[in-house]
C-alpha cells in the first residue's frame, strides 16, 4: 500500500460520509450508472484490510451464459459451444449481418450457407434444460484438464448423466502441421462426443434430440430469442445430413441405440413456434451402463467424397491428438503459479483460448487476432495489438508474428474514415463544435497503422498507437534483429514512419483562431475514439504517446541515429497534452461533492467541459488511462483528480451516482490495472484485481467476456488479464519519457497468497529487457519468513532491480538476506538487487 493511500482514503471517506457508501464502492458492472442508495453499506476499513477472492465473491453473483470456442490456430473459423451444449457455427457477425458485409461474404462464400445454431434437447417429451441461460443446477461445464480448449457440458436428466465434449481439427491434417499454416481449401471439423450413463437402479431409455436451426433468433451470441431459429432445410439419410446436394453434418452409426428422424415434435414450454426436422438418439441403458454417440460438424457445406473421408476418422484418436497438441502448447515458457487452483487453470488456458482466435483471411492476405469469434469477425486492430503481449511473453511468437506482419503490410497513407464522425446523429453538448465539423482532418501522409480497409470495424487513433506500441515491444522482448530489419517494408521503418505520421498530423492543429490558440493546439486532429465517440479525446493522444514512448526506448536501445530526435518530439507531445488538459480542467465545471464543496473535473476531451453532458459508457477513457500508459506521469495531479472524480461520483437526479463498482467497468474486457501498478497503489489494485477476476470471468469455461454475461472471449480481455497477473510478479516500471525502465519483482503479491506454507512463482517469464525471469516463492510453515529463489537472464540491464517482500499477515519486514549476506531494506518492504543482467539469488525475508 503506497504512502498516499491513507490521505486518499481519509479524503474519500469524508466526502462520502453522507452517502452511506464505503470509500471505493463504485460502478455497478450491470448498469452504466449506479445510485448511492443501492451501493454496499459502510464498513470500517479494518473489516477488509486487503481484498481477497473470498471477500470479493460476496459482492457478485456468478455469470450464467458462458460460451467456449473450439478451433485451430490460424484457421479463420471457430465453433461456439454454449452454456447448455448448443453449438453455433457462423460467422454471424453481429446480428447476422454476414451477407451485408461484402468482404466477409466474399471470404465466407466457399462455406455455402454455413450458419447453424444446433440446439440440444433431452428426455421424453423433449425439453431444453437451460436454453435461455438461467443458471440451471442440472448443468455443469468444464475444460479438459481444467485448462485445455476442449469444453464439456454435463447435463443431468433424471438418473441419466449426459456429457458432451467438443474439439476441432482440420480434416486430413495433423494439428501440429495445420496450426498457423492455413490453406484456403482446409475443412475445419468439430467433433462432438456425447456420452450417457445410467446412474439409477433400473433400466432407462435415454433420449437425445438435435434441432438444426439457422441463426435467425441468435441476435447476440449470449442471447437467444423466445422462438427457435428457423429449421434448416435439411434431410437425414444416415449417416449424412444433407442440404440440397451438400453434406452439412455426419452421424457415424452408434454402437448402441438408434437415430430417428422426426418431421415435427410436440409443443415446447416457453417456445413460441413449432419444432420441425428433429433427429433423436434413442438408447436403452441398464443400471450403470454407458453409451456414446459422435456428431461430426464440418464448417461449411461439403461434397460427398469429402464427407466420406471425414466419416472414416477415428474420433477417439483425433481427440487424443488434439489434446496432446494443446497440452504441449500450454506447457511452454511464461507459466504462472499461484495458490488459487482455478486461477492457475485460467492463466494456463488463456493462450489456448487466444490462439483459436488468430485467423488468416485468404482473399486479402490478412492475419488478424479476432475480437470474438462468430460475433466480432471484422477487425478491431487495437484489441488485437493489446492482447498479443500474452503470446510474446510466453514465447509463442510463432502465433503473434503473422499478426504483427499484417500491421506492417497494411500500413498506409490513407486516413480512410479516421476523421469522420462515427455517429453524426449523436447528441453533443453546446460547448463542442458542430457535429459536421470534426476539425482539421488528417493529411494523406505515409505511416498510418490500423486502417485495414473494409475489414476495419473502427478506424481509430487508438489502433495506430496500440500497433506501434506492440511492434516496439515485440522487438524489445525478443531482441530479434533479423525480424526488426531496416529499410522500406521492415518493422523498424514501419515504426519510424508511424511516429513521423503522428508528428505531421499534430502540426495541423498548431494554429490560432481570432488570435488565440485553438483549445486542442498541438494535439491530434479530432477522430474516432471508440464505437461512437469522436472528438479531441485524451484517449486518442495517450495511445499514440504510449506507442511513441516504447518506440523511443527501443530506438535508444539499438543506438538508432534518430533516437534523440524522436525523444525530443515525444517530450514536446507529452508536455503539450498536459498543458491542454490543465487548461481544460480549469475551464470545466467543478463537481459538487456530498457534504459541500467541489472537486475539479478533468475532462476526457478538451471540448467536453460539463460532466453532466457526457456519455459515460466508458469511464476510463480519459486521464486515468493516460496515467497508466505514461502519457501523463501516473502521479500527475490530473490523474489523481480524475481518480478522485470517479471514486466520489457525481450527482444525478438528486442522488450520488457512480461509474464503476470496485473498479469493474461496464466493458470488463479492458481491465484498468496499469495505472494502479504504476502509481504503486496496492489498495486500489487489489480491489480492482479480485473484483474483476471474480466478476468478469466464467470460471467453468475459464473465459472472460466483453461485459457481464456478454460477448465471450472478447479481446483484449484474456491477454490483458493474463498480463495483469504476470505484472504482479514481473513488472517493467517507469521510463515514461522513453528512458530505460526499472524491473520490479513481486510488486503486488496479495497477502491472501502468502499464507503459511504457500508456494507461488513464475517460470521462464519473458521481459521487455529481453531474456526471462524465474521466481520461486515459498512461505515458511509458521509464516514468519519468505524464501525466494530467483534467476535473471536478461539481455539489457534495467535502470534498477527491486523486489517487494510482503508477509501474509501484514507484519513488518525486519531483515533480508541475499545469498547469505544481510541487506538493507528500501522503504517498508522492498530490497534493491544487484545491478546485474545475469544472476541467481536466494533471498530470505523475516517478519516481526
Amino acid at each position: 500500500m503506497s504512502d498516499s493511500s491513507f490521505s486518499r482514503r481519509t479524503l474519500l471517506q469524508g466526502a462520502l460520509a453522507s452517502t452511506g457508501v464505503i470509500w471505493s464502492r463504485t460502478m455497478n458492472a450491470e448498469s452504466f450508472l449506479f445510485p448511492a442508495a443501492e451501493m454496499d453499506k459502510v464498513q470500517d476499513e479494518v473489516d477488509i484490510r486487503e481484498w481477497s477472492f473470498e471477500e470479493a465473491q460476496k459482492y457478485w453473483t456468478a455469470m450464467k451464459n458462458p460460451v467456449a470456442h473450439v478451433g485451430v490456430p490460424g484457421c479463420e473459423w471457430q465453433t461456439g459451444v454454449y452454456w447448455d451444449g448448443s453449438l453455433l457455427c457462423g460467422p454471424t457477425l453481429q446480428r447476422g449481418e454476414i451477407y451485408v458485409h461484402p468482404l466477409m461474404a466474399e471470404e465466407a462464400a466457399p462455406l455455402g450457407n454455413n450458419l447453424l445454431h444446433l440446439s440440444i434437447g433431452y428426455g421424453d417429451p423433449m425439453r431444453f434444460v437451460d436454453r435461455k441461460g438461467t443458471g440451471s443446477p442440472f448443468i455443469r461445464r468444464s475444460l479438459e484438464g481444467g485448462r485445455l480448449p476442449i469444453p464439456s457440458v454435463e447435463t443431468q436428466d433424471g438418473s441419466l448423466i449426459w456429457k458432451e465434449t467438443a474439439f476441432a481439427h482440420v480434416a486430413g491434417r495433423k494439428m501440429q502441421e495445420a496450426s498457423m499454416r492455413p490453406n484456403r481449401n482446409d475443412i475445419p471439423v468439430t467433433h462432438v462426443q456425447f456420452r450417457v450413463k445410467n446412474t439409477g437402479a433400473k433400466t432407462e431409455n435415454g433420449h437425445l434430440w438435435f434441432y438444426f436451426g439457422d441463426t435467425s433468433q441468435t441476435k447476440l451470441i449470449t442471447e437467444i430469442g423466445a422462438e427457435l431459429d428457423q429449421p434448416l432445410a435439411h434431410r437425414f439419410e444416415p449417416p449424412f445430413g444433407w442440404i440440397q446436394d451438400k453434406v452439412r453434418y455426419i452421424f457415424p452409426s452408434p454402437k448402441k441405440g438408434e437415430l430417428r428422424w422426426h418431421d415435427a415434435g410436440p409443443p415446447l414450454e416457453g417456445i413460441a413456434n413449432a419444432v420441425e426436422k428433429l433427429i433423436e438418439w434413442n438408447v436403452g441403458l441398464a443400471p450403470g451402463e454407458e453409451a456414446q454417440l459422435t456428431l461430426l460438424l464440418p464448417y461449411g457445406l461439403i461434397d460427398r467424397t469429402s464427407a466420406e473421408k471425414i466419416l472414416g476418422f477415428d474420433s477417439a484418436a483425433v481427440h487424443q491428438e488434439v489434446s496432446q497438441f494443446w497440452s504441449s502448447l500450454l506447457q511452454g515458457p511464461g507459466r504462472i503459479e499461484t495458490p488459487e487452483g482455478w486461477m492457475n487453470d485460467y492463466l494456463a488456458a488463456v493462450p489456448g483460448q487466444m490462439a483459436q482466435q488468430v485467423g488468416y483471411r485468404h482473399l486479402h492476405k490478412l492475419w488478424m487476432y479476432k475480437t470474438s469469434p462468430n460475433w466480432y469477425e471484422d477487425y478491431y486492430p487495437a484489441n488485437a495489438a493489446t492482447a498479443l503481449a500474452a503470446f510474446d511473453l510466453r514465447g509463442l511468437t510463432h502465433i503473434s508474428r503473422p499478426v504483427l506482419q499484417s500491421f506492417v503490410d497494411f500500413q498506409t497513407d490513407e486516413p480512410g474514415i479516421l476523421g469522420k464522425d462515427r455517429r453524426p446523429d449523436a447528441p453533443r453538448d453546446d460547448l463542442r463544435r458542430p457535429t459536421a465539423d470534426l476539425g482539421e482532418g488528417f493529411a494523406t501522409h505515409p505511416g498510418l497503422l490500423g486502417n485495414f480497409g473494409g475489414w476495419t470495424a473502427n478506424s481509430s487513433l487508438m489502433c495506430h498507437g496500440a500497433e506501434l506500441k506492440t511492434l516496439a515491444s515485440h522487438y524489445r522482448r525478443t531482441r530479434d534483429e533479423s525480424w526488426l530489419g531496416k529499410g522500406p517494408g521492415s518493422p523498424l521503418q514501419t515504426m519510424l514512419d508511424a511516429c513521423d505520421w503522428v508528428s505531421a498530423q499534430r502540426r495541423r492543429t498548431m494554429r490560432e483562431e481570432k488570435g488565440k490558440k485553438v483549445r486542442h493546439w498541438g494535439l491530434l486532429p479530432a477522430a474516432s475514439a471508440h464505437d461512437w465517440l469522436s472528438g479531441n479525446a485524451v484517449f486518442n493522444d495517450s495511445w499514440c504517446i504510449y506507442g511513441m514512448i516504447e518506440t523511443v526506448r527501443m530506438l535508444r536501445e539499438i543506438n538508432h541515429p534518430r533516437a534523440e530526435e524522436m525523444a525530443k518530439e515525444l517530450k514536446a507531445y507529452r508536455d503539450c497534452l498536459r498543458d491542454r488538459y490543465n487548461e481544460a480542467r480549469d475551464l470545466a465545471r467543478p463537481v459538487p461533492v456530498p457534504g459541500g464543496g467541489t472537486i475539479p473535473y478533468v475532462p476526457r476531451d478538451v471540448y467536453e467541459l460539463d460532466w453532466q453532458k457526457v456519455d459515460w459508457t466508458y469511464a476510463n477513457y480519459g486521464p486515468v488511462r493516460a496515467g497508466g500508459q505514461g502519457a501523463f506521469d501516473p502521479n500527475d495531479p490530473l490523474v489523481e483528480q480524475a481518480l478522485r472524480f470517479l471514486d466520489v461520483g457525481m450527482p444525478k437526479d438528486g442522488k450520488q451516482t457512480f461509474f464503476w463498482r470496485h473498479y469493474v467497468e461496464q466493458e470488463t474486457m479492458w481491465p484498468m490495472y496499469e495505472v494502479f501498478l504504476q502509481r504503486d497503489e496496492l489498495d486500489r489494485f487489489f480491489e480492482f484485481f479480485f473484483h474483476n477476476f471474480t466478476a468478469a470471468i466464467h470460471h467453468e469455461f475459464r473465459v472472460g467476456c466483453e461485459a457481464r454475461d456478454g460477448i465471450p472471449s472478447c479481446a483484449p480481455g484474456e491477454g490483458e488479464r493474463w498480463k495483469t497477473v504476470r505484472n504482479m510478479f514481473v513488472n517493467e516500471h517507469g521510463g515514461y519519457d522513453g528512458s530505460q525502465q526499472s524491473l520490479w519483482l513481486l510488486q503486488a503479491i496479495p497477502r491472501s497468497w502468502l499464507k503459511a506454507g504457500g508456494r507461488l512463482g513464475v517460470r521462464e517469464m519473458g521481459t521487455d529487457f529481453g531474456g526471462h525471469v524465474d521466481l520461486e516463492v515459498e512461505v515458511a510453515p509458521n509464516g514468519n519468513s519468505v524464501a525466494v529463489h530467483g534467476r535473471l537472464d536478461l539481455v539489457l540491464l534495467p535502470a534498477e532491480i527491486r523486489m517487494r517482500l510482503r508477509s501474509g499477515s501484514g507484519r513488518r519486514l525486519t531483515s533480508v538476506e541475499i545469498n547469505g549476506r544481510k541487506m538493507q531494506a528500501v522503504g517498508k518492504d522492498s530490497v534493491l538487487l544487484p545491478p546485474e543482467k545475469k544472476q541467481e539469488y536466494r533471498i530470505v525475508a523475516r517478519f516481526d
